[in-house]
């Protein structure tokens, strides 16, 4: 007499009202003008964007970003990031710490945010988190630094240095996942802070309710070559959709190289080695196909470090390949 085998279902009413709520969300909240920061090498961390992902491979690690934009020209932005994770014990919660630090010309936004992840298992090898991340803006802008007019006419605008603190932030991420992919989707920022200080908002760097919808498949189960092709989708009520697609190619679970695609006229290559046991250095380098723009500058650098160490010494953990 043949046993049947019932996967556990308990979770999943659950975890559909929550998706079903995500996207009802997605659907609800207004835009506004630019973006808040996501780096090159986000195929092998959404953290910044999708709080679901903190702690997600049983380690705890801290990651250090530096994104240095178009290399080459005069007070161009640059964006610094440092993150921190860490599961607990019993591998269905998690936590993570991110700060990003946002700078351009005499502007800068820094920006502080915890996240806590809940994992339900939806059958025998499929299993779902869910991110909430929130935390404080400060903004500083030095308008009295800007040279406006060569013939010293003042604007009323520019007077005054703004300098507002504690504004708050937080955001939601859900993510689907089993070995070989992964599904994400999230809102990193739901409160529109306008950066105003009795006057028009003028910041370049002002918060945007973007949704990233993201997504990868790992090929291959030989140690030798893995390939991982990965698509992020990027938008927002009232502004165009952003999209990149990604190629990547694993060798010996040691060096990952990869090429992206972007439709805002981008191209990028990226490359991330692992130098020792709990240590990875990533570097990738972005470049402008449009020839306007692409002769005033030397193309977008960033660079990444990651340290990861297994601090419930298990002997087993999930291999990071997204």
């Amino acid at each position: 007499m043949k046993r049947s085998i019932t996967y556990p279902t308990t979770h999943q009413p659950l975890a559909r009202m929550l998706i079903l709520l995500i996207l009802a969300v997605l659907w609800a909240v207004p835009s506004f003008s630019q973006s808040d920061p996501i780096f090159t090498q986000y195929m092998n961390s959404i953290q910044t964007v999708n709080p679901a992902y903190a702690g997600m491979w049983d380690k705890v690690g801290m990651q250090v970003f530096t994104r240095q934009y178009y290399v080459g020209h005069d007070r161009a932005p640059l964006t610094r990031s440092i993150m921190f994770y860490k599961p607990i014990k019993n591998e269905n919660n998690a936590i993570g710490l991110d700060i990003i630090d946002d700078r351009l010309a005499y502007e800068k936004k820094l920006t502080i945010t915890a996240d806590y992840v809940y994992q339900v298992r939806l059958d025998w090898k499929t299993n779902l988190r869910l991110g909430l991340k929130a935390g404080i803006v400060n903004y500083d802008n030095l308008l009295t630094k800007y040279e406006l007019y060569p013939d010293g006419i003042e604007d009323p605008m520019f007077l005054n240095d703004v300098d507002i603190r504690l504004m708050p932030t937080w955001g939601i991420g859900a993510m689907v996942y089993t070995k070989d992919y992964f599904i994400s989707l999230s809102i990193p920022q739901i409160i529109a802070n306008s950066f105003q200080a009795n006057r028009t908002n003028y910041s370049s760097l002002a918060d945007v309710q973007y949704a990233y919808l993201i997504g990868g498949y790992l090929f291959g189960t030989q140690r030798q070559i893995r390939f991982k092709p990965t698509i992020m989708v990027k938008g927002a009520i009232n502004a165009p959709v952003q999209m990149d697609l990604s190629a990547n190619i694993m060798l010996y679970d040691k060096l990952w190289l990869g090429v992206i695609y972007r439709t805002t006229h981008t191209v990028a290559g990226v490359l991330q080695l692992e130098v020792m046991r709990n240590l990875k250095i990533g570097y990738a380098f972005d470049y402008s196909l449009s020839q306007e723009f692409s002769k005033y500058h030397y193309g977008t650098h960033e660079l990444r470090m990651i340290y990861e160490y297994d601090f419930y010494r298990r002997p087993y953990t999930k291999k990071r390949y997204f």
